[in-house]
């Protein structure tokens, strides 16, 4: 068990009460309960799993409907700048009843609600990304051994050649031009900014399309969803989202209830199986403790490479 810091205790609960007047700080735990009581078993990380492949199983009732009724889940945090430190009344659910340890790392990058880090994709820029990818010299965003360890995992993942694939989380399109090498049918981008796609295989959309798009039955399933150094971000408030202890566990959840039978997740996080972690607020670091709960649900398929280790899952 983590033991808090009285240093801790204070800035935090300074933070809590001087802000308390503001509409967010004044709202966001009711909407955080709220959320918990919706997710229901999938944001209990107390529950024990099955030994799986690479790490534990686990499994659990997901009510898909009420997962994407639920507004805060992609709701802004609303402050001129993002938190700098978990609050303390949250501290239990962020790191597991303390099993995850805490670091400090601190971003402002409100991107939710803005337009993406490059907010159009030309066709000749996904053209110039899927020639380089054939040759094996993509360097994408985190280099080309990166970029390489994700094409080996697409390799292995059921539904993506000839698929309709979902890309949750892409700051330039490394990824999408890997998946159009690989023989896509259609990409369909998600992101918290908005971003223009001249490309005719690629649709965009934001988080509120995403939802609405779900609930009206207009989004349809996919073969396959991919996420490269996203999910481990969401409900930091780095990027302008509203805190979410579980956003990670709801973003993964969503992706299994647009995913057909049969289809596949291709996951790039941080990752280390004995030493899971937070830096907030800038990421996650996903080891035996919380991966499971991460990808509740989903069968263990295929172990890959590269820093953010690539893993495959079926449904």
């Amino acid at each position: 068990m983590i033991k808090v810091s009285d240093e801790h205790v204070k800035s935090n609960y300074t933070e809590l009460t001087t802000n308390k007047r503001d509409s967010y700080f004044s709202t966001y735990l009711d909407e955080i309960k709220k959320t918990k009581l919706i997710c229901g078993q999938l944001c209990n990380t107390s529950r024990k799993g099955t030994p799986g492949v690479f790490f534990d199983k686990i499994t659990a009732t997901i009510h898909c409907e009420a997962l994407f009724q639920n507004k805060y889940v992609d709701s802004s945090h609303g402050l001129e700048h993002a938190p700098r430190k978990i609050p303390l009344i949250l501290w239990n659910d962020y790191t597991m009843n303390g099993q995850i340890k805490v670091q400090t790392a601190y971003f402002n990058q409100p991107y939710l609600g803005n337009t993406a880090r490059t907010p159009i994709w030309t066709k000749s820029l996904l053209e110039e990304y899927v020639a380089r990818a054939k040759e094996g010299k993509l360097f994408g965003v985190y280099g080309i051994s990166e970029t390489n360890a994700l094409r080996d995992g697409l390799l292995h993942a059921p539904g993506v050649k000839g698929g309709r694939v979902l890309v949750i989380g892409s700051e330039k399109p490394w990824v999408e031009a890997c998946l159009l090498e690989i023989g896509v049918k259609s990409i369909v981008t998600l992101e918290y900014g908005r971003i223009e796609s001249q490309h005719e295989q690629i649709t965009t959309m934001v988080p509120s399309e995403y939802r609405r798009t779900f609930l009206d039955n207009s989004l349809g399933l996919f073969d396959a969803v991919v996420s490269f150094s996203s999910i481990e971000h969401s409900g930091l408030g780095r990027y302008g989202d509203a805190l979410n202890p579980w956003g990670d566990l709801i973003v993964v959840a969503r992706a299994w209830c647009v995913t057909r039978t049969n289809g596949s997740l291709v996951l790039g996080v941080l990752y280390d199986i004995n030493n899971d972690y937070i830096s907030f607020n800038a990421h996650r670091c996903y080891g035996k403790k919380r991966y499971p709960y991460l990808t509740t649900n989903w069968i263990q398929h295929y172990l890959g490479k590269g820093l953010q280790r690539v893993h495959v899952f079926t449904k």
